[in-house]
């Protein structure tokens, strides 16, 4: 299974960054949003490129924290899955994440927060962040930003990605 994965649109997309989108997520199987998504209709909007789970983010409307959840987890084959966007500084961002799952351990955690594109594999469970859609740097880093996603590949008990992928 390959999974589009994206955090922080922050506002609807616009015909341009759908556009890009379409062709980063091009055969992808599901989206993976890990929040905020700023507006409830990116939900709609991504749904048109294919099947999305979503979580809100820490900076989101009322009305989005109502229709969506903070995280979620699922059976994707042997493996367990989670997602959620994940708050505070990078240090202790892994543990925190780990948990907020701790009532179901998952094996692999998609997250979106501190913008900082990361993949890999941290002690029993797979890590991954896409990195910053609406191009935002991780903390300490400088210049301008790119819309960033990431790829997530999931092949039984096989978990890779390919993060901060620019679009």
């Amino acid at each position: 299974m390959v999974f589009g994965v994206l955090a922080d649109t922050q506002a609807p997309l616009t015909d341009f960054q759908i556009a890009s989108l379409r062709k980063a997520f091009k055969g992808v199987d599901a989206i993976l949003h890990a929040g905020p998504v700023g507006d409830l209709k990116v939900v709609e909007q991504l749904r048109q490129l294919g099947p999305v789970r979503v979580v809100c983010g820490n900076a989101e409307s009322a009305q989005v924290r109502s229709e969506l959840y903070v995280r979620q987890s699922w059976k994707q084959g042997a493996l367990t899955m989670g997602l959620m966007h994940g708050y505070g500084k990078p240090q202790g961002l892994k543990q925190w994440l780990l948990s907020q799952f701790e009532e179901g351990p998952v094996q692999v955690i998609v997250y979106g927060s501190n913008f900082e594109p990361f993949s890999r594999q941290v002690g029993g469970t797979f890590f991954f962040n896409p990195g910053s859609f609406s191009g935002r740097l991780p903390e300490g880093q400088g210049g301008p930003g790119v819309p960033r996603v990431g790829l997530l590949f999931v092949r039984g008990l096989k978990v890779d990605g390919q993060p901060g992928i620019a679009c």
